[in-house]
């Protein structure tokens, strides 16, 4: 009877044991096929946000370029600058949950090769004794819940890194910010002493021609400090 009880629980074994490689290969074949369509995915994403970027830059050259034509040129810039924007925003979004899946898909892959080299080995039946010896049951791994505990802190760290990969967009984007902010009120300053020369100049060649329509002589310029002017 001990001798069948041991064959029992040793075939049991080697079926369950069959049954977890055939289960867990299943499994992994389904995950890698997966990955592979996501990784797919990504890789197309990238491609679409990179060529959309190349887009929006030449639109917005050609934009800024038809802004010069116009009147009020500060007013057009700063509206293809405001367009420009909140597209670049939308691209970095997108970019961000690009990255955020690649390094929690990264996560996990590192936590599967973690496990797999720290599987416990299967346990082995002890030696016969006599026919009192305790046969022990070899332990059961449950892959899906191994699974679902790898998810969560896959899960756990991307999140992380999603908040962190925030904080540090919305630093770049207020720094931007402040430097388109800056060089526009420059070119605004730039563009008014331009403004104000040209006024000077205008009202100084109207004065003359003033003057050389009524037949006076224009005022001789006064004399430099630096030449004083001394009495014969």
């Amino acid at each position: 009877m001990i001798i069948n009880a041991r064959s029992a629980v040793v075939v049991w074994a080697l079926l369950s044991s069959l049954l977890n490689v055939v289960w867990a290969q299943a499994v992994a074949a389904t995950e890698d096929e997966g990955r592979a369509a996501a990784a797919a995915h990504r890789k197309a994403e990238h491609e679409r946000i990179r060529h959309e970027r190349e887009a929006l830059v030449a639109a917005r050259h050609r934009e800024d370029a038809a802004c010069y034509q116009r009147f009020a040129v500060e007013d057009c810039l700063r509206d293809v600058r405001a367009k420009a924007r909140e597209a670049e925003d939308r691209l970095r979004a997108r970019e961000v949950n690009l990255n955020d899946a690649e390094r929690k898909e990264k996560a996990a892959e590192r936590l599967r090769s973690i496990e797999e080299k720290q599987k416990a080995v299967p346990a082995v039946l002890p030696a016969d004794k006599g026919p009192d010896a305790v046969v022990r049951k070899p332990s059961y791994v449950d892959p899906l819940a191994s699974k679902a505990q790898r998810d969560r802190d896959a899960e756990q760290r991307a999140q992380q890194q999603r908040s962190r990969a925030q904080v540090q967009a919305s630093e770049q984007a207020a720094r931007a910010a402040g430097n388109a902010d800056r060089a526009t009120k420059a070119r605004a300053r730039h563009e008014e002493s331009l403004k104000a020369a040209e006024e000077r100049r205008a009202r100084v060649e109207k004065s003359q021609a003033d003057a050389a329509a009524q037949g006076h002589k224009s005022a001789a310029p006064l004399p430099s400090p630096s030449a004083p002017v001394f009495p014969r």
